[in-house]
C-alpha cells in the first residue's frame, strides 16, 4: 500500500515517488495511466526505448474478443477491459483510432475446443454471437474456404485493436495527468521493507513507496523466490502474408474479420485483416512454434520452415493469400497453466506483479492495469481477479 500518498521532495532536486512502474509495455502503460489518473506521484521506467520491438507489446494489431474459448473464468476481466478499450478509443489524445475494426470469426469443426468453448462462453454470459454453418460462412465471408463439416461462431463485437496507438495513448494520458517517464534504465533488483522499495540498476538506485513490475519476459530477475519459477519467456513467430491480386476486396476489414481457426490436428491459428492499404493478413500459431528464449540474447527471426508450417494450416482456409511475406519473432511470457500472472508476494508486500499473460493478455490490459494500480494504492482491487487468486501469494 502506498505510504503518504504524496510526492516527497529530496535533496539536490531529486524526488521520491509514491509508485514506480517497471516496464512500459501495454500492461505497464495501462497501470501508469490508472495511477496518474488517481493523482499518485508515479514514475514509469523501461530498459529500452519507447518503440522497441523486443518484448510482447510491439507490432501493429491485436484481437479483442469476449466469446472466449479459453473459458468463462475470464469474462469478468474481459467485460471491464471492454469498457476500458472503449474509453481509451473515445479519449485517445493521439487522435488515432484504438479500435480499427469490429467482428470476429472462430472457425473449426463443431466439436473443436475453439467452437465449443466460444459458443459455451457466449451463450452462458449473453455475449452477442451467431452460429454459422459452412454455407453461411462462404456466403458472408468469401475469403474463407471451409469444408462442409466446418462451422463458426461469429462475434460482431470482437475488435481489432491498434497495439501501438493503445500503448502510446495510455502513456500520453499518464503524462498529461502528471506521470514521469524515463527510458534506457534497466532495473536489476528490488529490496523492500514495510514502508518502501529500493530499485537498483547498473549505476543507479531509486527508492519509492511501492512498485508495479510489468516487465514481461524480463520480470524473472525482479521476482522474489516464491514467484521466480512461475514464468518462462518463449519465442513465437508471426507473419504478414500478402493478399493475391484479385482478392483484395474480400480481405478488407468489414468483409474479413479477425479470426481464429482450429485445424484437424489441433493447431490454433489466429489472423487479422490488413491494417493499412496494401498490407497483408497477419497470421501465426497460438499453440505451436513456441521455444524458450533468452530475453537478452539476439532474437532469431522467423525461418522459412516456420513460414511453411503456418502456411500448411491456413492455405486451404485462405487461398487468397500468398505463402511469402515478412515475419517477426514475438515473446509469450508463459505460465504453466497458460493463464495469467497477477501476484503480490509475501516477501515484497508493497510490490505487485503482472506479466504479458501467456500470449493472450494484451486484450486484458485496461482491466489488469486498473487492478495493479488499486493493489499498490489500496491493497485490494475492485476488478474481479478472483479466478487468479492462486497466483496471488498473500
Amino acid at each position: 500500500m502506498v505510504q503518504g500518498m504524496k510526492m516527497i521532495g529530496e535533496g539536490s532536486g531529486r524526488r521520491r515517488y509514491d509508485v514506480v512502474v517497471i516496464g512500459l509495455g501495454i500492461m505497464g502503460s495501462a497501470a501508469l495511466a490508472h495511477l496518474a489518473r488517481r493523482g499518485i506521484g508515479v514514475l514509469g521506467i523501461d530498459a529500452h526505448g519507447p518503440a522497441h520491438v523486443l518484448g510482447s507489446s510491439h507490432g501493429q494489431t491485436r484481437i479483442f474478443r469476449r466469446a472466449y474459448w479459453e473459458g468463462e473464468v475470464f469474462l469478468p476481466l474481459l467485460e471491464r477491459a471492454h469498457e476500458g478499450w472503449q474509453e481509451l478509443h473515445a479519449a485517445n489524445a493521439t487522435g488515432d483510432p484504438v479500435i480499427l475494426s469490429e467482428g470476429g470469426l472462430f472457425v473449426g469443426s463443431a466439436d473443436s475446443r475453439l467452437v465449443r468453448g466460444a459458443r459455451d462462453t457466449a451463450s452462458t454470459h449473453g455475449v452477442a454471437h451467431e452460429y454459422l454453418d459452412a454455407d453461411d460462412i462462404r456466403r458472408r465471408f468469401p475469403a474463407f474456404h471451409v469444408t462442409d463439416d466446418e462451422v463458426a461462431i461469429l462475434e460482431p463485437g470482437a475488435m481489432m485493436l491498434s497495439a501501438q496507438t493503445a500503448r502510446f495513448g495510455y502513456l500520453s494520458q499518464a503524462v498529461r495527468d502528471g506521470a514521469h517517464l524515463t527510458y534506457g534504465r534497466r532495473a536489476l533488483s528490488l529490496t523492500s521493507n514495510e514502508t518502501s522499495v529500493t530499485i537498483r540498476g547498473d549505476d543507479w538506485q531509486l527508492s519509492c513507496g511501492s512498485v508495479v513490475v510489468a516487465a514481461g519476459g524480463w520480470a524473472r530477475q525482479l521476482l522474489p523466490r516464491d514467484l521466480s519459477d512461475q514464468i518462462t519467456p518463449m519465442r513465437i513467430p508471426v507473419f504478414e502474408l500478402p493478399v493475391a491480386a484479385g482478392h483484395e476486396s474480400s480481405h478488407q476489414p468489414g468483409r474479413f474479420p479477425v479470426f481464429l481457426f482450429e485445424d484437424t490436428g489441433g493447431a490454433l491459428v489466429y489472423g487479422l485483416p490488413p491494417w493499412r492499404a496494401g498490407g497483408g493478413v497477419r497470421v501465426g500459431f497460438h499453440n505451436r512454434q513456441l521455444s524458450q528464449t533468452d530475453m537478452d540474447a539476439p532474437r532469431q527471426p522467423p525461418t522459412n520452415a516456420e513460414l511453411h508450417d503456418v502456411w500448411k494450416s491456413v492455405s486451404r482456409l485462405l487461398p487468397g493469400l500468398r505463402p511469402e511475406g515478412s515475419g517477426t519473432a514475438c515473446v509469450y511470457t508463459m505460465t504453466a497453466d497458460e493463464s495469467f500472472f497477477v501476484a503480490r508476494s509475501s516477501e515484497f508486500r508493497n510490490v505487485a506483479y503482472v506479466s504479458a499473460c501467456s500470449g493472450h493478455g494484451f486484450k486484458f490490459a485496461p482491466a489488469l492495469g486498473e487492478a495493479m494500480a488499486e493493489l499498490v494504492v489500496d491493497g485490494r482491487t475492485s476488478v474481479d481477479i478472483s479466478a487468479f487468486a492462486a497466483r496471488t501469494v498473500a
